[in-house]
């Protein structure tokens, strides 16, 4: 009898443990499965507590989830504070979804025309240009006048060649004046805080643009358009600016 009870016993635990595997194995796969963990609302959390899980998803999910980040931080959510709880399922299904409605912008990157504004400004910066006086007289008006302008180069990398457009201003013109500038090509490449001479002719129709000229301490030049090649290849763009 003792025999049987202990059989009766053992067969009981084996049942009570066959009947707790599946319980175990469903929250073992549940706890392992990346997709059900949620997002930090704080995307100073998301290396921290993200970090082991992105590694578990596949390299089409991790570009998802990245872009799905980068769409985030730029979004009006992030910097009012409000950025959503989500899981990383739902954060992928959504970025497919925003992918196929918008797919040339998948990160939901905003209109460049503000920023370019101020990449502009910070290149005319790094590299400014000026005016050389032009010694003339005002009856050289609706000629070919020889203008000289200055390019420094505030930057690490020696400048290699410019072409673009620039804008001339000084306050006793309406409107500001416009020059074409071809492809220049440095014979010496201007190094770190020098400057290289632009040699350009052009046709002076008005006489304030040529007294402007003349005094050339008071004029400003912009580079609105163009691109300035530095030696080691990169390109530096400059885009044009909304003028009032």
């Amino acid at each position: 009898m003792t025999v049987l009870k202990q059989g009766l016993a053992t067969a009981l635990v084996l049942a009570c443990a066959i009947a707790l595997i599946p319980a175990i194995s469903g929250c073992s796969t549940s706890e392992s499965d990346p997709s059900k963990q949620t997002i930090p609302t704080d995307s100073n959390q998301w290396q921290k507590k993200l970090g082991d899980t992105f590694e578990k998803l596949s390299e089409a999910d991790r570009g998802l989830l990245s872009r799905y980040m980068i769409r985030m931080k730029l979004s009006d959510a992030y910097e009012s504070g409000a950025m959503p709880s989500t899981t990383i399922k739902q954060a992928l299904v959504q970025q497919r979804e925003y992918e196929r409605l918008h797919p040339d912008n998948p990160t939901g990157k905003k209109s460049p025309v503000g920023a370019s504004q101020t990449v502009a400004k910070v290149d005319n910066q790094i590299y400014p240009i000026a005016l050389l006086p032009v010694k003339t007289s005002d009856n050289d008006s609706l000629t070919q006048v020889k203008l000289q302008f200055m390019l420094s180069n505030h930057g690490t990398v020696p400048i290699k060649s410019f072409k673009g457009k620039l804008l001339m201003k000084d306050a006793k013109l309406t409107k500001g004046k416009r020059f074409n500038i071809p492809l220049t090509q440095f014979a010496t490449p201007i190094t770190p805080e020098q400057s290289g001479k632009i040699i350009i002719e052009s046709s002076i129709e008005d006489i304030n643009v040529m007294r402007a000229i003349k005094n050339a301490q008071d004029v400003t030049i912009e580079i609105t358009e163009g691109t300035l090649t530095l030696t080691d290849g990169q390109k530096i763009e400059f885009a044009e600016k909304l003028i009032p």
